[in-house]
């Protein structure tokens, strides 16, 4: 009996050894919220498309830039990066608006315009990713694409 219980309070207290107290868990979970927010895009497609300006600005020593394409460069990054930042607070807050509201039991349907608000400004901003990449592969020639995107 006493081997049991014993044997009992070790297994358990294994088991709870191995995950954090449930403050802990609760703050884990909030550092992990802030910094999915501060990643959180405001594309509609992620991780497929190339961040060309940014690749260029990287790689900007290695591509031998003229004085007209850097010039050419640096607006497509600023009409880019401004359109995009102009839209990202728009998206943010009415994604926690709608995550809000769905936590506290809101109907679908309520939420449905704010879901097509946040689907359009994502498009916008998927849009003007497009346009930077077109542009900018326009700007530079086939060998300093070469050097920046992978084959």
């Amino acid at each position: 009996m006493k081997k049991t219980l014993l044997l009992t309070l070790t297994a358990a207290t294994m088991l709870f050894a191995g995950s954090p107290a449930p403050q802990q868990a609760m703050q884990q979970g909030k550092a992990m919220g802030k910094k999915m927010m501060k990643k959180q895009s405001p594309f509609l497609i992620n991780g497929k498309m190339p961040h060309l300006t940014k690749l260029v600005k990287m790689n900007r020593d290695k591509l031998n830039l003229t004085k007209e394409q850097q010039d050419a460069l640096l607006k497509i990054r600023q009409e880019t990066v401004g359109a995009v930042k102009s839209l990202k607070p728009q998206i943010m807050k009415l994604e926690n608006e709608i995550a809000k509201a769905t936590n506290e039991g809101a109907d679908p349907e309520s939420l449905k315009a704010k879901v097509d608000e946040v689907a359009k400004l994502k498009a916008q901003a998927t849009m003007a990713h497009i346009k930077c990449i077109h542009d900018t592969k326009k700007v530079l020639t086939p060998e300093q694409l070469k050097q920046i995107l992978p084959q």
